[in-house]
């Protein structure tokens, strides 16, 4: 019985994936990092108000996220990710790989990034 699936066998240069690896490390490190400072300062400014006689109240409404907010940062994590999942396959449909699967990629994340500018925009209205 022959199978349905067909059999690619795409190589990548253990280079490229080498610094693709590398990449995202510090993409993902840089972040952390940022999301790290980013609660030690809301913590300090929390404090400073404080400490400056500020009700708790006032200190928790300026510093409360927005429910909306988050909702919206959902969405635009999904729609990068998807961005990043279909210019992914369509790479992996138009092998060799070359300057072609950057311009590929770079597309796919714009047009995440447009559909998130679209979806806000009319949230907003």
């Amino acid at each position: 019985m022959k199978s349905i699936f067909i059999n690619q066998t795409s190589h990548i240069d253990p280079d490229v994936f080498k610094v693709g690896v590398i990449i995202l490390i510090i993409i993902m490190s840089m972040a952390f990092i940022l999301i790290f400072l980013k609660h030690i300062l809301d913590h300090k400014l929390k404090n400073k108000m404080l400490d400056k006689g500020i009700s708790e109240n006032v200190v928790a409404s300026i510093l409360q996220k927005d429910p909306d907010s988050i909702k919206h940062a959902s969405i635009k994590w999904f729609l990068v990710l998807l961005g990043l999942g279909v210019g992914l396959a369509i790479v992996n449909y138009t092998p060799p790989l070359g300057v072609h699967t950057f311009a590929i990629m770079a597309v796919s994340i714009s047009v995440s990034f447009l559909l998130n500018y679209l979806y806000l925009r009319r949230f907003s209205k």
